[in-house]
């Protein structure tokens, strides 16, 4: 069985469609109860099949006008879009003589629905939330006058390692989707969408005793500690 993806799917997206599309195809079996164990299919208690033989028999031996092959295609159509969500909880510290911003600890919860591969599932949020981290504290583009590009090397333009990033604490709740056979969603690209926003407003909320209300991002030292400096509290 061969099942493709559409251009540009990436991370999760393809595997809640491959998903369906091998359940789809199965359905064609005519309803049996098809098990497979250790290179075994079991159709009944009482028969069985190895895998070697179904598809040595799949291209020998067939009746007439049947082509050989063991193949199966089929196209996944979802009848809606699926919607994973999650909350995501972020602490950080500030130092006022620096003004940089320590993020001290991060939960996040998502509900992907059915999960399919919890450790795929676990990388992605992980890598997520780490590339999250990047755009909220570090990474930036500028530009002088000139339009010259002002971060034009990893000196300049801060991507988030080991160092930066904290001790992420992850959980899950499980919402099937009822739009997917398996009651599955994606999630590749929530930890990326939450993280950035749960800092951001982490580092606002420090803020708010001295009346700040916004912050734009990256939130670098020298942006916060031009805050502190504003009101007084720099050390």
């Amino acid at each position: 069985m061969r099942v493709g993806e559409p251009p540009g799917e990436r991370a999760s997206g393809p595997d809640w469609r491959r998903g369906a599309a091998i359940i789809t195809v199965g359905s064609g079996l005519g309803g049996l109860d098809e098990r497979v164990d250790d290179g075994d299919t079991d159709t009944a208690p009482d028969r069985s099949v190895t895998i070697p033989d179904c598809a040595f028999a799949a291209y020998t031996n067939l009746p007439p006008g049947m082509e050989p092959g063991l193949e199966a295609t089929n196209y996944y159509d979802p009848p809606n879009v699926t919607f994973p969500f999650g909350t995501y909880i972020c602490v950080v510290d500030i130092d006022r003589s620096t003004g940089e911003v320590t993020v001290r600890r991060f939960v996040a919860v998502d509900d992907c629905g059915n999960i399919i591969n919890p450790m795929i599932v676990q990388g992605q949020i992980h890598g997520g939330l780490t590339q999250g981290i990047g755009p909220a504290l570090f990474e930036e583009i500028p530009y002088d006058e000139d339009g010259n590009n002002l971060a034009g090397s990893f000196m300049d333009y801060v991507v988030p390692t080991s160092m930066e990033t904290p001790a992420w604490e992850t959980a899950h709740t499980v919402t099937p989707s009822p739009h997917h056979p398996l009651g599955a969603k994606g999630v590749g690209e929530s930890a990326t969408v939450g993280a950035p926003a749960a800092i951001t407003n982490a580092v606002v909320d420090a803020l708010a005793q001295l009346d700040v209300t916004h912050m734009d991002i990256p939130i670098t030292p020298d942006r916060v500690w031009e805050v502190l400096n504003e009101k007084g509290v720099a050390e």
